[in-house]
């Protein structure tokens, strides 16, 4: 637990003789999770999906014959349960009536800067842990309504039908890239029928923007001296988030494919942040605590594929 901040432990700020303060934490992030997940507002403690099948295709008719009946199948439920997170600052009366700068003070207030850092974290761990069923640190995720992780290769369908992968260790190449979209758009629902998912979104860790852009942007093909056309120029959106490497704990190699318009990670805002100020009456310390309130993770997998890019 950190002491208030003190006159003694800020004496640059009383001496007028500098000229400014700076701060490593002056540059507001920009947001990358708002790109990812379907951002939401709940107004309960918890959030509960649930997910019901189509019907199959039409069946032949002979004649004098009655259609044959067919019924949607329940799916599985997934809960959000909302947590608190909130960090408190305490500045000393003496410190605040001294500040030459008035820089203290101002950092104090910038508990935004802290929440930004821990919405992002919070939504990247949904990617970096998963592969881990109920994966997560600093808070843990959900595992999907069937019990699996978000990247599994026998994801089960509700009808008992053919088990369905969305994960491979294949690192970041043509070759990957044709795998996965062709992987994506045979996606099928828990009656075995094609969902039409277009992939159209590649979020990469920033170690990883040079051969995604390559692959990306090139007009030609990669790697062949052959005078192709690059078939993925252009073909998905870039998102480099650098909350996915491994200097935020992700991994430098692993890499994502999502449907933007068609998958279901979800992240519900309970209470966006509340900055308050508190005057200690006995000693005149200002007070300032900042708390917000959030659940994060995923109702489905479809729509969504990682690679561990590991070539394991």
């Amino acid at each position: 637990m950190y002491s208030p901040s003190t006159r003694a432990n800020f004496a640059d700020a009383l001496d007028p003789a500098f000229r400014k303060f700076y701060s490593d934490a002056d540059k507001e992030l920009d947001y990358k999770y708002t790109q990812i997940f379907n951002v939401l507002t709940s107004g309960k403690n918890i959030e509960k999906d649930s997910s019901i099948s189509g019907l199959t295709k039409l069946a032949r008719i002979n004649e004098g014959e009655a259609a044959t009946t067919d019924g949607p199948i329940q799916g599985y439920d997934t809960t959000y349960t909302h947590e608190k997170y909130g960090r408190k600052t305490v500045i000393t009366e003496e410190m605040i009536a001294d500040d030459q700068f008035r820089e203290v003070e101002k950092r104090a207030k910038n508990l935004a800067a802290s929440l930004n850092r821990t919405v992002e974290t919070s939504a990247s761990n949904v990617l970096n842990n998963g592969w881990t069923a109920g994966g997560g640190t600093e808070d843990t995720h959900q595992s999907g309504g069937d019990s699996y992780a978000l990247f599994y290769a026998s994801h089960p369908r509700s009808d008992g039908g053919t088990a369905i992968s969305n994960t491979t260790s294949m690192d970041l190449a043509e070759d990957a890239i044709e795998t996965i979209l062709n992987a994506m758009r045979a996606t099928k629902d828990d009656r075995g029928e094609l969902i039409l998912v277009t992939p159209n979104t590649l979020i990469i860790p920033p170690a990883l923007e040079r051969e995604a852009r390559i692959l990306l942007e090139s007009s030609g093909r990669t790697g062949t001296t052959n005078n192709d056309i690059n078939p993925y120029k252009g073909a998905l959106n870039l998102v480099v988030w650098d909350f996915l490497g491994s200097a935020a704990g992700g991994s430098d190699t692993a890499y994502f494919v999502l449907d933007s318009k068609n998958h279901n990670l979800n992240w519900f805002w309970r209470e966006r942040q509340a900055l308050d100020r508190n005057v200690d009456f006995d000693t005149g310390n200002i007070e300032y605590k900042l708390t917000a309130r959030w659940s994060n993770g995923f109702s489905g997998w479809r729509g969504t594929y990682g690679s561990t890019g590991d070539n394991a």
